[in-house]
């Protein structure tokens, strides 16, 4: 019943000011990078904040708005991938190609449409290791909008043949909107969650954890600042009113 709710309120929430007109990038503007700086907030035994840096993101944009590459660099795992993004010709995405710093692995996601609509996206990596299998199916309403994402993800050690990792995590839409998420975790059951997600001007401004037996576990809120284009170049998130992580922008207009 809470988790019912959460759900309704943030529906009740989207679109419900006067939002500025994005493109494709997700922003009011062309661009031609944006680099992001995920930071981490601790608190040591003197409640003192500690900060650290714990992701840069660079990702470039074609002349259509379109994402082309994203870099991710872990600071603490000390690991990077990157994605090119390569597009057919309906301008849709069709081919992710993923490499991963680790062993210079590849691998690539395919994505499979009916007419204009994506339907499904798979990826695939068996090597000496390890199994990887990734699939994703898309839903839409009579008048083409997402309705439903399901994300079936599956890692098996080839040395034990042991299954490490089976999950299915469904996504809810509305007015393009993610609403809400549940994630099905087979091999850890009690990692099993929902999340609600709450919008305002079309921002995300809350979110709302509960685990599988409905019982709430961790509200995040978030605070935003804006540049003189209205995008946002800094955001802060609150997890049960205390500070957690941080992200900056920097946002390359062309």
């Amino acid at each position: 019943m809470n988790r019912l709710l959460s759900l309704l309120f943030s529906i009740s929430l989207i679109g419900c000011c006067n939002e500025p007109k994005l493109l494709q990038n997700g922003l009011t503007k062309k661009v031609s990078k944006i680099t992001e700086y995920t930071i981490i907030v601790e608190e040591d035994t003197l409640n003192n904040k500690i900060k650290d840096t714990l992701s840069i993101i660079e990702k470039k944009y074609n002349e259509n708005d379109q994402i082309i590459s994203r870099y991710q660099q872990d600071v603490f795992a000390g690991e990077s991938f990157d994605i090119q993004y390569i597009y057919n010709e309906n301008k849709k995405i069709q081919r992710e190609i993923v490499t991963l710093s680790e062993d210079s692995l590849v691998y690539i996601v395919d994505y499979f449409y009916k007419d204009t609509l994506l339907v499904k996206t798979t990826a695939d990596i068996n090597n000496a290791v390890f199994q990887l299998i990734q699939r994703g199916w898309y839903q839409y309403n009579s008048q083409n909008d997402l309705l439903e994402r399901s994300s079936k993800l599956i890692y098996i050690n080839n040395y034990t043949n042991d299954t490490i990792l089976n999950t299915n995590e469904i996504s809810s839409y509305d007015a393009d909107f993610l609403i809400e998420t549940k994630l099905f975790d087979y091999i850890n059951p009690e990692r099993s969650r929902t999340t609600i997600y709450v919008y305002s001007c079309g921002l995300l401004k809350k979110m709302s954890a509960y685990n599988r037996n409905d019982s709430l576990i961790a509200i995040t809120k978030y605070k935003y600042q804006y540049d003189k284009y209205r995008n946002w170049i800094a955001r802060e998130s609150f997890e049960n009113n205390k500070m957690n992580y941080s992200i900056t922008r920097d946002i390359d207009y062309k």
